[in-house]
């Protein structure tokens, strides 16, 4: 199986997580961790090898600049090397959560398939605590030196530089 050349271990679950516009996330749970196979939606993105390198790059460089949690990037991989060539894939540590900001935020009963709309009763203290995470996070990434010198490209992967850093 796939997920075992990169992977080992004896899986109880797998799961499709979600399906978006642009990549297909699935879950293949072991017994004391999660792992997240991220898949770029075939036909959807016209450069997905790039679009994934770019990700997994961006990742990195906020693992290694920020204080931002940032899943740990296990595998990424070309279309060759996944499930049937589909396309590029990213191998990540699943971060357990109770619910994310959409849901959070939702209005309880919005179909998924429709845009979001703000609960009108969501609970002042529960919105300023969600708006102070999010508030916190954009805050780490202004401060965050995106200058192309801390780029240098390695192999088929663009990586952020610690020596332009310094």
């Amino acid at each position: 199986m796939f997920i075992l050349k990169h992977y080992r271990g004896d899986g109880t679950e797998f799961a499709i997580l979600a399906k978006g516009s642009y990549n297909i996330s699935l879950w293949m749970k072991y017994q004391n961790y999660a792992v997240v196979i991220r898949l770029s939606q075939p036909g959807a993105v016209f450069f997905p090898e790039e679009k994934v390198v770019n990700e997994v790059s961006m990742m990195r460089f906020l693992a290694d600049q920020t204080s931002i949690s940032v899943p740990s990037i296990l595998h990424s991989g070309r279309k060759e090397e996944s499930p049937l060539e589909l396309s590029p894939f990213i191998i990540i540590d699943y971060v357990e959560h109770e619910t994310n900001m959409y849901d959070a935020l939702n209005t309880p009963g919005c179909p998924k398939e429709e845009r979001g709309i703000l609960d009108p009763n969501i609970n002042e203290d529960t919105l300023k605590f969600l708006y102070g995470r999010l508030v916190g996070v954009l805050l780490r990434l202004s401060n965050c030196p995106f200058f192309p010198e801390y780029i240098a490209k390695r192999g088929d992967y663009w990586l952020w530089s610690e020596s332009a850093a310094g």
